[in-house]
């Protein structure tokens, strides 16, 4: 039998396993694998976004009006705005439309803002030297093209670049994104110095100075609510080694933040010292004296409020009984003849008078009348001029004196109808302007009801008789008044002036619409009218009276004329823009340029 074969037992193949489904993508691996999109944004995104950015708006506002304020000493705050609104507008669109539509993505270094502005004194502190040269047109402009105009570049790039981060669609963004924050900027200048004003002084980080280490403060806070935009360590320590030395500089240097010998050595050089200084909401207020030919001046920003004279001009001697210093410009003297009008208001010479002086510069009319006897009223907007004028001009202390707007006191006393001043003096002008305001028909209007029946006004008017603002002055005073006569201070007009030009200060008399008298009249001063000074010996009496009717008939603007009110005070300071930069030209030939630049 053949052998039996043994049987192999059969395996039972096990089945294969079934490859496993491909396993599902993970959000994070698809979503690497898809384009990439830009973050949605939130309306809270967007919110912080524009609150960042409107920090920087803000503090751009600040620093343009900070600008103006730090010029004003050497050019006036007439000529300092000249041109800075226009250019600071074309700046913002510039930058604004560089940022989104160009750079794009690129963030600005927004960290350089502080040290900017931190080391803004020291050059505009050096660069005050050049302002002769520049002169009052030119030199605004070139020395904010090396200080205001970078840092305002940089700040307005940094607020769109801000503003319009992560954006799905940059061209409508910034179209609708300058539309309210440009507003917003030009209504911040407007209004700001407003607010800022009343304060100039207070502190010392409400000085030139100070603001723009304000500015500074400012900037880093504003570059912190972006923390995405901060420098590294490392470089947060190189810009703070570049921002001590600029801090040691104007803290102990720089005599625009902080009065040093340097100052005087000067100064001294040029024959002046300096007495006092202190910054206040009309400008910055000093007192110099001159040590060549010994007088004493009150200087507010680009210009001088008066002064006296200090010992007898060559040539001159004092009686040995004279009890106070002589003045030195005769307009203030000349506005003291209110005093010799005949008839006197009331009749009578010893009658119980009563006057109203509407700024007070030194105080020299205003002294005069109180030492004649006279009750005086001052209303005086910066209490550092009233305060200089009784300690280093020695204002007479038996008067009241009202620190506050002459409008605001007028409003209010007005409201009482009662006329009870015999006599008003009204001398505002500065830097080459006056303040529209008091100007107005409305204001005019006001006094001449608190004024007696006879009472008479004395207006002090600087400016060139050819040109529209003075006969829209003129003309809105004898709207108001009667009788006018205008006098001018001197018979020929100053040296330097061109042909068609006639730069003035000019006292003009009125008296009320009440008044039976049809012209005033000046009796001849006594004795005791001249108070013992020479000055007012020979200025005293009127002499140089201006036939204003026949010179504005030949005037070829005079279909331009208007008479001023409220409501266009603009047209006034648009006029006055030329004659403040003549007053300029005018008031260096009086004091030295590096004198003024010494600040």
């Amino acid at each position: 039998m053949p052998p039996k074969r043994k049987r192999t037992p059969k395996v039972k193949a096990k089945a294969s396993p079934s490859p496993p489904p491909p396993p599902r993508p993970s959000a994070a691996r698809s979503a690497s694998s898809r384009p990439a999109r830009a973050p949605l944004t939130t309306d809270t995104d967007r919110s912080k976004r524009q609150l960042r950015a409107l920090a920087y708006i803000i503090i751009a506002a600040i620093t343009s009006h900070t600008s103006v304020l730090s010029l004003s000493p050497v050019y006036g705050g007439t000529p300092s705005s000249l041109y800075h609104v226009q250019i600071l507008s074309v700046l913002f669109v510039l930058a604004w439309f560089t940022q989104t539509l160009v750079l794009k993505s690129w963030k600005p270094p927004s960290y350089l803002l502080p040290i900017m502005a931190i080391y803004t004194p020291a050059v505009l502190r050096y660069s005050a030297q050049w302002s002769s040269k520049l002169g009052a047109v030119y030199g605004p402009i070139v020395t904010e093209a090396i200080t205001l105009y970078p840092l305002f570049t940089l700040t307005i790039l940094s607020a769109a670049s801000v503003a319009l981060e992560n954006s799905t669609n940059v061209f409508l963004d910034s179209i609708l994104g300058i539309a309210p924050l440009g507003f917003f900027f030009h209504h911040l200048q407007a209004v700001l110095p407003g607010y800022i004003g009343p304060l100039i002084g207070s502190t010392w980080f409400l000085t030139r100075c100070g603001l723009w280490h304000a500015i500074g403060a400012l900037f880093t806070l504003a570059n912190l609510l972006s923390p995405s935009r901060l420098p590294s360590r490392h470089l947060t320590s190189i810009l703070i080694s570049f921002l001590v030395p600029g801090l040691l500089y104007n803290s102990n240097q720089n005599t625009m933040c902080t009065l040093t010998p340097a100052i005087n050595a000067t100064l001294a050089d040029y024959n002046h010292t300096l007495i006092a200084r202190k910054e206040s909401l009309t400008g910055y207020i000093s007192v110099l004296d001159n040590t060549d030919i010994n007088y004493r001046v009150l200087r507010c920003d680009h210009s001088l409020l008066g002064g006296e004279w200090q010992q007898p001009p060559k040539g001159y001697s004092w009686p040995a009984d004279k009890d106070f210093r002589e003045p030195v410009y005769a307009v203030f003297v000349i506005m003291e003849a209110v005093r010799l009008i005949d008839p006197p208001p009331k009749g009578d010479d010893n009658h119980n008078h009563k006057a109203l002086a509407i700024g007070l510069g030194i105080g020299t009319s205003v002294d005069a009348l109180i030492r004649h006897g006279i009750e005086t009223d001052i209303v005086e907007l910066d209490p550092v001029v009233y305060e200089y004028a009784q300690d280093y001009f020695f204002l007479s202390k038996n008067h009241t004196a009202y620190l506050e707007d002459a409008t605001e006191f007028v409003a209010r006393e007005t409201e009482k109808r009662v006329a009870r001043y015999d006599y008003v003096l009204h001398d505002v002008f500065t830097g080459g302007a006056v303040p529209a305001g008091l100007f107005t028909r409305e204001f005019l209007m006001g006094l001449e009801r608190m004024m007696a029946d006879d009472g008479v006004i004395a207006i002090n008017w600087a400016g060139d008789l050819n040109a529209l603002e003075s006969q829209m002055v003129v003309r809105t005073m004898q709207s108001v008044f009667k009788g006018c006569r205008s006098f001018r201070e001197y018979a020929e007009k100053a040296e330097g002036q061109k042909e068609d030009e006639d730069f003035i200060n000019m006292v003009t008399f009125c008296t009320t619409p009440r008044n039976p008298s049809t012209r005033l009249t000046f009796r001849a001063p006594r004795q005791e009218d001249l108070l013992n000074s020479l000055t007012r010996k020979q200025m005293l009496m009127p002499k140089h009276e201006v036939d204003l009717d026949t010179i504005f008939a030949k005037s070829t603007n005079q279909g331009e004329v208007t008479l001023l009110t409220k409501a266009n005070t603009g047209l006034l300071k648009k006029w006055q823009r030329n004659g403040a930069v003549g007053h300029w030209g005018l008031i260096r030939t009086v004091v030295p340029g590096r004198v003024w630049e010494e600040y």
